[in-house]
């Protein structure tokens, strides 16, 4: 007997004894219509008011055709006498869950009939407009450069196999990012975030609750713990000396407000008034958004007088530049996190001082504020911390006793630092 992938003809033999006159009498009405495409039959018909094309997996052949005619007129009598039920008859079918939400029915979708590309597009579409700019900005790279790459024509079943997941983990080891260095066990348990989110998403949509979690007992690389490298006044100043000219006052007021980078780029003039840098945004990838790191980064700088002497001094070397961002570049564009990065770079080679990222420029700033005296609660809400946890976990040991709560004391060491 001739087999189709889409339609189940075993079930069309049994009703196609029963109900010869009724698809005669449908046949000469000729109701929907079957065509080729690519060398296979498939077929066209109405049902809920929605067009309907199935491909059957037949060849384009004379008999394919009258058989497959056949079939078609049944599917017409069934939805005329109201016994129709689209699943029944195209269980393979992507649009069976959609056609048995019209119908009224509940349809148990096996982990194997759903590949992973299939969900995500419907997923990505309902979830989308309630992420912020930097989760799409994640999502959209982990799932391009990863997960469907690897996942995308895979069904869900594959997901419960230990094998397959443990052999992703370890290509994401292989990985290399792109400064040619191997993925860190933080990354990959960040890639792991959607990929984990999706299928659990899947499980409970379709009801696989009776599947164990695929994920538990996964063990992920350990993210490293970071140690900060604060440089001390001397070093400080020796790495300003292989700073191009232009962007020293970029690093001086990095130093002494423990900005984000991707704060710092996004400062504009309106957010500064005579007594307080107000930080409301910040700047990825040259994209401007408002929604920073989370609630506690948007916050109120208390303007110094040594803070106030970079600013002043910002705004006479970019007189000319019709720009409304503090930080630009040397054409008046706003300046890119990249290309302070490469500055930062030749600057620390030149130094011969020990390498450490520019982020150290926040972690120089915490470290200097605490050992001058000042309180980590101060130190904290100037990082834009909710808490002090992270600045006694990070920078304990740079805590002599509490004294000042007002920025004075560090104030006076970096006074003394540039002299």
């Amino acid at each position: 007997m001739k087999t189709c992938n889409v339609i189940d003809l075993s079930r069309y033999r049994e009703d196609e004894n029963r109900s010869e006159s009724t698809s005669k009498r449908l046949k000469k009405s000729d109701k929907g219509s079957i065509y080729a495409r690519g060398g296979k039959l498939w077929v066209n018909f109405r049902y809920l008011g929605e067009r309907v094309r199935e491909g059957s997996g037949l060849s384009d052949t004379k008999a394919n055709r009258k058989l497959l005619r056949r079939q078609l007129d049944l599917i017409v009598a069934e939805i005329e006498n109201g016994v129709f039920r689209f699943a029944k008859r195209f269980p393979q079918s992507r649009r069976k869950v959609y056609f048995a939400e019209l119908e009224g029915e509940t349809v148990k979708i096996d982990p194997s009939e759903v590949t992973f590309s299939q969900y995500l597009e419907k997923w990505w579409q309902d979830m989308r407009p309630g992420m912020s700019e930097s989760q799409i900005r994640d999502y959209e790279s982990i799932l391009k450069a990863h997960l469907v790459p690897q996942f995308g024509n895979c069904p869900f079943s594959d997901f419960w196999s230990m094998v397959r997941l443990k052999k992703f983990i370890a290509e994401l080891k292989s990985c290399k990012n792109r400064y040619s260095k191997p993925l860190s066990g933080k990354r990959i348990q960040n890639i792991m975030i959607p990929l984990r989110v999706i299928v659990h998403d899947a499980v409970s949509q379709y009801e696989w609750h009776h599947l164990h979690d695929p994920f538990a007992g996964l063990k992920l690389p350990k993210a490293r713990k970071f140690r900060v490298q604060p440089f001390d006044t001397k070093e400080w100043k020796t790495l300003l000396e292989f700073i191009p000219e232009w962007y020293h006052l970029y690093f001086k007021l990095a130093v002494q407000t423990g900005l984000r980078p991707s704060e710092q780029v996004a400062l504009k003039w309106e957010a500064i008034d005579d007594e307080f840098i107000h930080i409301e945004r910040s700047r990825v990838r040259n994209r401007e958004k408002e929604d920073l790191k989370n609630e506690f980064s948007r916050r109120m700088i208390g303007i110094r007088p040594s803070l106030l002497a970079v600013l002043q001094a910002q705004r006479r070397q970019i007189d000319g530049f019709d720009s409304p961002y503090v930080f630009i570049n040397t054409q008046g564009r706003p300046i890119l996190q990249d290309k302070l990065r490469e500055v930062w770079m030749r600057a620390m080679v030149k130094s011969g001082l020990q390498y450490r990222r520019m982020y150290e420029t926040r972690h120089t700033y915490a470290s200097w504020a605490l050992a001058s005296g000042e309180t980590p609660e101060w130190v904290a809400r100037t990082l834009g911390h909710a808490d002090t946890a992270m600045i006694y976990r990070t920078y304990g040991r740079y805590i002599p006793n509490l004294t000042r709560n007002d920025g004075s004391a560090f104030e006076k060491l970096y006074a003394e630092s540039t002299k």
